[in-house]
Order: C-alpha cells, then sequence, then structure tokens
C-alpha cells in the first residue's frame, strides 16, 4: 500500500537584487532600431510583477529574476530587501523610497508636516547628529506628555535630520505627524528656536510623495549617520510579488509577466492600457522603461493612484481616522502643505 504523506514542493528561488541599479539606462535615449537589435539579442527570462500599495498611491516594479547573481549587470549585484528598516541613513536611494512610501501608507490630510528650526543658541555642534537627535527625542517625549494630559495615544510621526556642513546647511528636522493634537501645542513642545514652519498636509495628485521626497531628497551623507526615524506601529506599504496576469481582471487565463513585458517596450503608449486592464480600481500617473545592454533586459515602474471614487479608499481613510473630534479647529487656520510642495 502507497504511503500517504507531504510531498514538498520545490518552488523557484530567485536571488534579491538591486534591479533599479541594474537596469539604469532610460529606453527613451534609444532609436528603434537599437530596441529591436536588444530583442534579437536577449535570452528567455522570468519577469516578475512587484505592487506596491502605500494609502492611495500604487507603484509597479517589473523585472526580471534570476538564480545566481552572477547573472545580475555589474551595478545591480548587492541583495537588497523589501522594507529593510535598518537602512536609516538614507544613502541608498531604496531606504529613501521605503520612507515616501510609508509616509503615503500612514499619513493623509488630516496630518500634519512640521519643520524644526535651532537658534544659535541651541544650535548643536557641527557635526553632532547624536546631540540632534537627541533633542528630536525629547521633542518626541514632550509631545507625547501633551497628548497624555488630553487623553490622545502617543504620536504616529516620521522625521528626517538635515545637516551639511560643507553647503552651510544648519541643523533643521523635517517631521510628519498624525493630527490629532492642536498645530499650536506641537509647535510649542519644539524649545529650540521660535522660527518654526507648521502646517496641515494637504495631498495632491501623487498623495504625499512629492513632500515625502523633499523630506529624503539625496544629500551627501555621512554613511553611518542615521538620519531618519519613525514611531512605532506604523503599518509598512503592502508588498506582493507576482508572476502572471489576466489581460483584463477576471476574464480569460493568466499570462506570464514576460509576455507583456515585449509590448510594453515596443510601445510604451500601451502600458496606460495593459495596467488599466489589471487595476481598473486605479488611475495612471506616469511610468517609465529602463535597460542594460549587459544582457538586453528590461525594468519597467510605473504609479498609479486610487480613483476618488472607490469606496474602498473611504473607507481606509474612516479606519485611519475613526473620531474626527480628536482634531482641534484651532488649527484648521494653518497653511496647507501639498504632497508636492517644496518648500523648507
Amino acid at each position: 500500500m502507497e504511503r500517504k504523506g507531504k510531498r514538498k514542493k520545490q518552488g523557484r528561488v530567485f536571488i534579491p537584487y538591486d534591479y533599479e541599479a541594474a537596469y539604469n539606462k532610460a529606453l527613451t535615449d534609444l532609436n528603434e532600431w537599437f530596441v529591436e537589435q536588444m530583442f534579437s539579442h536577449g535570452k528567455k527570462v522570468v519577469y516578475a510583477l512587484k505592487e506596491i500599495t502605500a494609502g492611495e498611491q500604487f507603484e509597479i516594479e517589473i523585472y526580471p529574476q534570476f538564480r545566481k547573481m552572477d547573472d545580475v549587470p555589474k551595478e545591480g549585484q548587492r541583495v537588497v530587501k523589501d522594507n529593510s528598516k535598518a537602512q536609516k541613513n538614507l544613502n541608498d536611494k531604496n531606504a529613501r523610497k521605503y520612507v515616501e512610501r510609508l509616509i503615503n501608507q500612514n499619513f493623509g490630510d488630516r496630518d500634519i508636516w512640521l519643520t524644526l528650526t535651532y537658534d544659535d543658541d541651541h544650535l548643536p555642534p557641527d557635526g553632532d547628529i547624536d546631540a540632534a537627535i537627541k533633542n528630536m527625542q525629547n521633542y518626541i517625549r514632550r509631545v507625547n506628555y501633551q497628548r497624555k494630559k488630553r487623553g490622545l495615544p502617543n504620536a504616529k510621526y516620521v522625521y528626517v535630520t538635515e545637516y551639511n556642513e560643507e553647503a552651510e546647511i544648519r541643523w533643521h528636522h523635517h517631521i510628519v505627524m498624525d493630527g490629532a493634537l492642536d498645530m499650536d501645542v506641537v509647535e510649542k513642545c519644539w524649545n529650540q528656536s521660535s522660527r518654526n514652519e507648521v502646517r496641515r498636509l494637504q495631498k495632491d495628485e501623487n498623495g504625499l510623495t512629492g513632500m515625502s521626497r523633499y523630506m529624503v531628497k539625496e544629500k551627501k551623507r555621512i554613511k553611518s549617520e542615521k538620519r531618519w526615524n519613525s514611531s512605532q506601529g506604523l503599518q509598512d506599504p503592502n508588498i506582493k510579488v507576482v508572476h502572471s496576469k489576466q489581460q483584463e481582471r477576471g476574464k480569460g487565463s493568466y499570462k506570464p509577466i514576460g509576455k507583456y513585458v515585449d509590448g510594453m517596450v515596443k510601445n510604451q503608449d500601451t502600458i496606460r492600457e495593459v495596467l488599466a486592464g489589471w487595476y481598473p480600481e486605479f488611475d495612471f500617473t506616469d511610468a517609465g522603461v529602463y535597460y542594460n545592454d549587459f544582457n538586453y533586459m528590461f525594468y519597467i515602474n510605473a504609479r498609479m493612484r486610487r480613483k476618488k471614487d472607490n469606496e474602498k479608499a473611504t473607507e481606509e481613510k474612516a479606519r485611519a481616522h475613526p473620531d474626527d473630534s480628536a482634531f482641534d479647529s484651532g488649527g484648521n487656520d494653518r497653511p496647507h502643505a501639498h504632497g508636492s510642495s517644496g518648500e523648507k
């Protein structure tokens, strides 16, 4: 009699690598003849589709997968894991992308953005990142003390510390915080300067991506400096990786992602059409196609936004802010910080 038992299914094991660095040349720089030549030299490969949901913002990343690092273009030969919270120094673009998504996932129009500065009497010594971080930790304690007095939970926040001696940029901090506490009280908790900016957030067509990119913009930083931090309990962006899709959701058979890549590369105008079939609840924002002549393969990145009339968006917003009474109307006359703001 045949013994019954569980047979372990052997799946495909692919190595994580920095595909954005590996495919960093924009396809728009090539003419059609060169693109056709790349298809004739390219090898068959498995393409993955990564879906990243962060609040109302949605991104897709299509990239080839490999089992050996030797098959990866040299520029991308390093292991990169999703949502690596250890990347606190913001030197790495993947860490910056994570912070952008973290902000979009956890904050919205009723939350606040602060820029906290120092006067000459309180300015931390040049290069003393530990002193600057300690000031922020003390500030958060004072905010949470005020919240506790009012029966509010501890603050949700993400903050970035900026300083560049060579560029003569004084110490300052950008912080996104939930808006349950009155903005005047939030500002008064900072006792290092009286010249600060506090404003209510306001999403634009890209959510809070523009504002968050300003916060984490690339700067010359010492590698070991931990320039950003966040409160506990924030929700990570939702990430899902698939290898096949129906041409339209709920219709037809599933096809490997690689079957769609050729068409999207040859005619980038079709990317919008393909994504509309895959994700009917989102509106298309923009997309880009990149390549590497090491292996003649491609990386496709696209951004979308949840449609305003989608019921799920309303439900998620209600869950994020279940009690409107927690927001004091006394701060509503402050200016708004839009998602694409570039002010300091």
